[in-house]
C-alpha cells in the first residue's frame, strides 16, 4: 500500500479527483495521508488554493477534522465520517455514505446516499437509487427528485424533497419550520403525539390519519388540511399512491435488528476494514431502509383492505416473520465478511506475540546461565598469609550447600595456604 502525506497548519482545503473507490476519515493530526494500492496511481500536490490528490484506484484519506472538501466526479463509492468541514461532491458514481460531517452539497448520486449526523444543510440535486437519511441539524433539500425510495428521521431544519418511489417519514417540525414531502408511491409519516404543525395533503389516492385525539372525516377527500396543536410549523404532505399520517409507533420496526457499523477503523488492517466498511453498512443501512418501507407499505394497505383485524394480523406476523429471516440472512453475511477480517487479525496478533514470547526466552536464559565460579580465577595468596577462619567457614558452606565437591574444597583450602593439592 503506497502511502503519501503532507503536514499542515490550519484548516486544509482538499481537491479530490479519484477513480475508484473514496474512503475519507478525519482526525486530530495537523496532516493529510493518502494510500492507494500503487504508488503509480497517487499523486498528492500542495498548491496556493490548498491541496490536491489524484487517485486512479481505490483510496484512503485521513485529514483533520475541520478539512474542506472539493471532490469533482467520483467514479466509484465514497465514504466519510468525521468531517467537520463542508463536503462538495460533483457526481459519485456508486454507493454515497455519509456519517458525522458538517454541511454537505451532493450533485448527482448515482448509487444510494446514506447519511446520519449532519451538522449543518444536506443539500442533493438527484438521486439514482435509494435515499436514507437522519439526524440532520439543517436543512434537508432535494433540488429534483429521488429516482427511489426515500426515507427522512430527524430534520431540525426545512425539508423538501420528492421520490419517484415510497416515502416514510418521521418527523418533529422545528417552530416556523416548512417541510414538503412528495411520492409517485405511498408516503407514510409519523410525527410525536405533541406535534404542533399545520398539515397540508393535497393529493393522494387513499388518505388515512390515525393520531389520538384528533377527529377526521371517515372518507377523507384531498385536499385535506388539519392544525396539528399551535401549528408553530407547516407540513405538506402529497402522494400518488396512499397517504398515512399517524403518531402511533409501528407495529413493528428495523431498531430490534439494527448493527452499529459506525466501529472505529482498526489501525492494523486499517485498508481492509475501512473499504470493507464503506460498502457493506451503505448496503445494510438501504436494505433497512428497504425493508421497514416495505413493512409500511403493507401495514397501510391492510388497514385499507377491509380485511378482519384476525385476517390482517395473521398477514402481518407472515410478513413480519419473513422479515426478520431476510435481516438475519444479511447479519449472517455481515457475520462471516467481519469473522475472516478478525481471523486475519488474530494470525498477525499470534505471530507478533510469539515473536514476543521467543525474545522474553532467550533474555530469560541468558539471565539464568551461571557465571564462571569467581575461585578459579582468584589470585594465589602468598605463602606467609595463614588462612581465616572465615574463609574455611565460606568453603565449608559452599561444601554443605553442594556447590563444590570435597575434592574441590580441599583444592580451595590448598590453594589458599599456598600448598599444591
Amino acid at each position: 500500500m503506497d502511502s503519501q502525506s503532507v503536514k499542515i497548519e490550519g484548516i486544509p482545503r482538499i481537491s479530490l479527483n479519484i477513480a475508484g473507490n473514496l474512503s475519507v476519515k478525519g482526525w486530530d493530526r495537523q496532516e493529510v495521508v493518502a494510500k492507494s494500492s500503487s504508488p503509480d496511481d497517487l499523486t498528492l500536490d500542495v498548491e496556493d488554493e490548498g491541496i490536491s490528490i489524484n487517485c486512479q484506484s481505490n483510496c484512503n484519506l485521513h485529514v483533520p477534522y475541520g478539512s474542506i472538501v472539493n471532490a469533482g466526479k467520483l467514479d466509484g463509492g465514497a465514504a466519510f465520517k468525521s468531517v467537520e468541514g463542508e463536503i462538495s461532491i460533483e457526481q459519485v458514481a456508486g454507493n454515497l455514505t455519509l456519517r458525522s460531517v458538517g454541511e454537505v452539497n451532493v450533485g448527482v448520486a448515482n448509487g444510494n446516499l446514506t447519511a446520519k449526523n449532519v451538522d449543518g444543510n444536506l443539500h442533493l440535486v438527484s438521486c439514482d437509487a435509494n435515499v436514507a437519511v437522519r439526524d440532520i441539524k439543517g436543512d434537508f433539500l432535494v433540488q429534483k427528485s429521488v429516482s427511489g425510495n426515500l426515507s427522512l428521521k430527524e430534520i431540525d431544519g426545512d425539508a423538501k424533497a420528492q421520490a419517484q418511489g415510497n416515502v416514510t417519514v418521521e418527523l418533529d417540525p422545528s417552530p416556523e419550520s416548512t417541510n414538503e414531502i412528495r411520492a409517485e408511491g405511498n408516503l407514510i409519516c409519523r410525527l410525536p403525539a405533541d406535534a404542533s404543525v399545520k398539515v397540508s395533503i393535497p393529493s393522494g389516492d387513499n388518505v388515512t390519519v390515525k393520531i389520538p385525539d384528533v377527529e377526521v372525516p371517515s372518507q377523507i377527500e384531498t385536499p385535506f388540511d388539519l392544525v396539528l396543536g399551535e401549528g408553530d410549523a407547516s407540513l405538506t404532505l402529497g402522494a400518488s399512491g396512499n397517504v398515512i399520517l399517524s403518531s402511533r409507533p409501528p407495529d413493528w420496526n428495523m431498531s430490534t435488528f439494527e448493527v452499529d457499523f459506525d466501529a472505529e477503523f482498526d489501525n492494523m488492517a486499517e485498508t481492509l476494514n475501512e473499504e470493507i466498511s464503506a460498502q457493506i453498512e451503505a448496503q445494510m443501512e438501504m436494505m433497512e431502509e428497504e425493508l421497514q418501507i416495505q413493512l409500511d407499505n403493507i401495514s397501510a394497505s391492510l388497514d385499507l383492505s377491509g380485511l378482519s383485524p384476525e385476517k390482517a394480523e395473521r398477514i402481518a406476523q407472515h410478513t413480519k416473520e419473513a422479515t426478520e429471516r431476510a435481516n438475519q440472512r444479511a447479519q449472517e453475511k455481515m457475520r462471516r465478511a467481519q469473522e475472516k477480517m478478525n481471523r486475519k487479525l488474530e494470525a498477525a496478533r499470534r505471530r507478533a506475540e510469539s515473536k514476543a514470547r521467543a525474545a522474553e526466552r532467550a533474555a530469560r536464559d541468558r539471565r539464568r546461565r551461571p557465571e564462571p565460579p569467581t575461585w578459579v580465577t582468584s589470585p594465589t595468596r602468598p605463602v606467609s598469609e595463614p588462612v581465616s577462619d572465615e574463609e574455611r567457614l565460606m568453603i565449608l558452606q559452599l561444601l554443605e550447600q553442594g556447590k563444590v565437591t570435597t575434592d574441590e574444597a580441599e583444592q580451595l583450602l590448598a590453594a589458599l595456604e599456598g600448598k599444591s593439592p
